[in-house]
Parts: structure tokens; C-alpha cells; sequence
């Protein structure tokens, strides 16, 4: 992402973000991914929050820092390789 701002690149596309791992309420292991997405002024375009990952934690960490998340013609948030998560999204598009 950085790159691309760098390059003049505003929209940046990717299989999936990372996030809160399950159980990350305890580990805190959570991807620096959250970070730079609230730092770098890009619009990030993915199929959603990789599934293995907290998906809920991970929208509630994006939303502290600021990060808009929309789902675009769904109510719920789509989870990497699937459609559907179990968790509403934020803003349907």
C-alpha cells in the first residue's frame, strides 16, 4: 500500500486483509495490516477479511482506528473466499 501511494496509486486491490487472530483478545496477535491500512491515505479493495481470522475483533480494531469499512451489495461482511461471514457489515454499499 505504501508503494502505491508512493507510485501515485490511489486504489489498491487484494485478495484479503489480514487481521485480529482468533484468540487475539489474549495473544494480540494482530496483523500490522490493521496499522498501515488507518496511515496510508489509499482506497484498499479486497474480498474481505481472511476467514481464518477473528472477523468481528478485526472490524472492531479498524473501526477504533478509523478505517471506513463498506460491503458492496451485501448486508453482511464477506469473509476472503466467502460471500457471507455471519457478521453485519458496517455500511452496505
Amino acid at each position: 500500500m505504501t508503494l502505491a501511494h508512493m507510485a501515485g496509486i490511489s486504489t489498491f486491490v487484494t485478495g484479503g486483509i489480514g487481521g485480529v487472530h482468533r484468540n487475539g483478545h489474549v495473544s494480540l496477535d494482530i496483523s500490522a495490516d490493521l496499522t498501515e491500512l488507518s496511515r496510508t491515505p489509499v482506497v484498499v479493495v479486497s474480498a474481505g477479511i481472511k476467514s481464518i481470522l477473528d472477523i468481528g475483533r478485526t472490524l472492531e480494531v479498524l473501526e477504533t482506528l478509523g478505517v471506513p469499512t463498506v460491503a458492496y451489495g451485501a448486508d453482511e461482511f464477506p469473509a476472503f473466499f466467502s460471500p457471507t461471514s455471519g457478521i453485519k457489515a458496517p455500511v452496505r454499499m
